[in-house]
């Protein structure tokens, strides 16, 4: 029976071998097993005639005989040939760099490697069951013998050859893989080790082609974004051009922003292998991810345009975290809201007022409306007076999408207002509303709820004893309204009117939110000092921790994305979904939308346990807004977005002399052979020799064999048969 099948390559895998491992002891006793057997029949049966003795003999030796088999454990080693297990797998680059024109014949590299592929194929097609496939970000598709690559913008950009060999052996069965030829420039800038990646599995032969020197072009070979930028103030951006074999050039580079030049700069390059490092002025107007266009304009007898441009990322805060406040109308309450806020110089407060539509328009500076979903994106929190004129129904959905997303807000109840329309935002704050009418003019003390006795909004900086003295020692205030019940909120601060209490601050949370509700007129007589605070009274205290609070909502959302800012065209954004909590049984969702219009693209995220969910997504070049969603039992648990941009350029393109060395460390450490792809020679004939071959072998316990078995069994009952028939039992 087969007890194994081991690969081995060697000069005799051809050949038929028998390996014995003896036991001595089995040996000798069977030895003398046999001695007696032949010395019994002999001599002592002198009645049976020669001819019955001599059979009986040889029936006994042929039982023992089958036993001295099995006491030396033979081991039959057959080899299993056919070009099915004897695959040689093809990896040929398409990556941007093999689009350099500097192959014989003027061919570009990746023609000279796809006619040398091919011409491989067809001669040792007869010894290999040749597979090829393109790589460059990633690898394509296998075609078999001298079909060209599947070659798509899929498989160009970048060169991730490690990545690459590590999905050449995980589509094939390592045990038919005979050898791995790869056949590029060398060049590789992206993804894992290629040595790390072979480990040796295979022997990994090299055609190296292109030329050593860098061809004469001018490169961008450097980009460097500051690492902290604020909107409103410079930015510079640093870019380092060279160019290689060629004479003195002159150029303009160009910073572009959506296609707007926003810089430019000229450069001299005197000598051949000259470089040069510029600085591009450039300002960010608004926080967020900015998406430029680094630009070399073209130069004269250039040959290559794909080295002149690099998409890069800017990424720009707010020069104070901003606090937007949307009211109907500006009170001293409001007011007194702004003073705590900006208290902390790092924040600055913008005041808007409904206007027209979704609408709202800013009172401070200029006065052209913006969306209110505009006002949400560009502040770090924000406080809207909680009634029907601030929260129109539109304003109310987009609060709650806010809100769900992982924004914070301050819902300020507004004193004789009427409560916004029932909508998605009311049923998430499940507030009862009841106004205070048949009691006008009420006013409570203020006090620790059991809750804001462990909350940073209404400690004020302090501990539960001094926050409670703080607050037992300010002005009465007005209760707006009667709440009677708010499922998902929680009371962080009390009314007390007389033995009865209203909540005044509310808290909790919607989505991956923060919100809190403020159910409180008079509040500017808190600007008062109060015992245990500094002269600044408890606004800042208050208003200002609370601003940051909300704030805080954005770091411990139950989901977050992660992406680079940055992808190389045709290498597909690498996605993952992080969930602050182990999501079992949970499904994963992106969809990606184009800004400059198109169809969405979506697609299922793979979990990896831990609450982490990745995948890799084609995308086209542009900058995408990929929203993600993270779903339980058809509920969704968590949402997360981000923008992220495709472009060419990148690291492809800093380097474009040919890397031999590469390839040579990959063939050195698995038993290959690197030669020029001008001169094949030697590795074409180190494969076609019988020893480059790898076969299957089948190991056939011989002693462990039923047919041996039954052998002894048969010698045996043919020996006792002939016993009885000669009357010897």
């Amino acid at each position: 029976c087969f007890r194994a099948i081991s690969r081995t390559r060697s000069s005799s895998v051809s050949t038929v071998s028998l390996h014995l491992s003896p036991n001595w002891i089995a040996l000798l006793l069977i030895g003398g097993v046999i001695a007696i057997a032949a010395w019994a029949y002999l001599t002592r049966y002198e009645a049976l005639a020669p001819r019955e003795r001599g059979i009986l003999l040889a029936a006994r030796l042929a039982a023992l005989t089958a036993l001295l088999v099995a006491a030396f454990a033979p081991v039959l080693s057959v080899p299993l040939a056919g070009k099915a297990r004897n695959r040689l797998l093809v990896l040929v680059d398409h990556s941007g760099s093999m689009s350099v024109r500097d192959a014989s014949g003027g061919k570009t590299r990746r023609e000279a490697a796809d006619s040398a592929a091919a011409s491989i194929a067809e001669m040792l097609g007869g010894r290999y069951d040749v597979r090829v496939a393109a790589f460059g970000a990633k690898l394509g598709p296998f075609a078999r013998g001298g079909a060209a690559p599947a070659s798509a913008r899929a498989d160009e950009g970048e060169t991730a050859l490690g990545d690459a060999i590590r999905m050449a052996l995980e589509r094939n069965d390592p045990d038919s893989v005979a050898a791995l030829l790869v056949v590029s420039d060398g060049a590789v800038n992206r993804g894992e080790d290629p040595d790390r990646a072979l480990g040796g599995a295979v022997p990994a032969y090299s055609l190296w082609t292109g030329s050593r020197e860098d061809p004469a072009s001018v490169s961008l070979v450097g980009v460097e974004t500051p690492s902290e930028a604020v909107a409103g103030r410079p930015a510079p951006v640093s870019v380092r051009v060279r160019q290689g074999n060629r004479r003195a050039t002159e150029g303009t580079l160009r910073l572009l922003e959506d296609g707007v030049e926003r810089s430019r700069a000229r450069f001299a390059l005197s000598a051949p292998g000259a470089a040069a490092t510029l600085s591009l002025p450039y300002t960010p107007s608004t926080p967020g991810a900015h998406f430029l266009r680094v630009v070399i304009d073209s130069v004269p007898g250039d040959p290559l345009r794909e080295n002149k441009e690099r998409l890069i990322a800017v990424h720009a805060r707010a020069s104070t975290r901003r606090l937007a406040i949307l009211a109907s109308r500006w009170d001293w309450d409001l007011r007194a809201l702004a003073r705590g806020a900006a208290e902390d110089t790092s924040w600055s407060v913008a005041r808007f007022v409904p206007a027209a539509g979704r609408d709202v328009a800013p009172i401070d500076g200029s006065r052209t409306p913006i969306s209110f979903e505009q006002m949400l994106e560009r502040a770090a929190a924000v406080a809207i007076r909680y009634d029907a004129r601030a929260l129109s129904p539109e304003r109310s959905a987009a609060l709650h999408r806010y809100l769900e997303r992982g924004g914070g807000a301050l819902l300020w109840i507004e004193p004789n207002g009427a409560p916004p329309a029932e909508g998605a935002l009311t049923r998430a704050l499940g507030i009862v509303w009841r106004n205070w009418a048949d009691a006008p003019g009420v006013s409570a003390s203020v006090e620790l709820a059991p809750a804001g006795r462990t909350s940073e909004v209404a400690l004020l900086g302090g501990d539960a004893s001094s926050a409670a003295a703080a607050w037992g020692a300010l002005p009465p205030v007005a209760p707006i309204i009667g709440i009677g019940h708010a499922s998902l909120l929680t009371p962080i601060l009390l009314g007390r009117i007389g033995e009865e209490t209203v909540p005044l601050l509310l808290t909790g949370r919607i989505g991956a939110g923060r919100v809190a509700v403020l159910n409180v007129a008079g509040v500017y007589r808190w600007g008062l000092t109060a015992g245990g605070l500094s002269a600044g009274g408890v606004e800042g205290a208050f208003f200002g921790g609370l601003c940051r609070w909300l704030e805080s909502a954005r770091n411990d959302r139950p989901v977050r994305i992660e992406a680079p800012d940055v992808s190389a065209e045709g290498a597909g954004v690498p996605i993952r979904l992080v969930a602050s909590e182990r999501s079992s049984g949970a499904i994963a969702n992106v969809s990606i939308v184009p800004e400059s219009g198109g169809a969405a693209v979506t697609a299922r995220l793979e979990s990896s346990g831990e609450g982490i969910f990745t995948g890799s997504i084609p995308l086209a070049p542009g900058v995408h807004r990929v929203r993600a969603a993270l779903e339980r039992g058809g509920r969704i648990v968590g949402r997360d977005s981000m923008r992220v941009a495709v472009g060419s350029g990148g690291l492809e393109y800093e380097a474009l002399a040919a890397e031999p060395a590469t390839l040579e460390r990959l063939a050195a450490g698995s038993g290959g052979m690197v030669a020029s792809l001008e001169r094949p020679e030697p590795v074409v004939e180190r494969l076609e020799r019988p020893d480059s071959a790898r076969a299957r072998r089948a190991e056939i316990d011989l002693f462990h064999n039923p047919l041996l078995f039954l052998f002894l069994v048969l010698a045996l009952t043919v020996e006792w048969a002939l016993r009885k028939r000669f009357h010897l039992l």
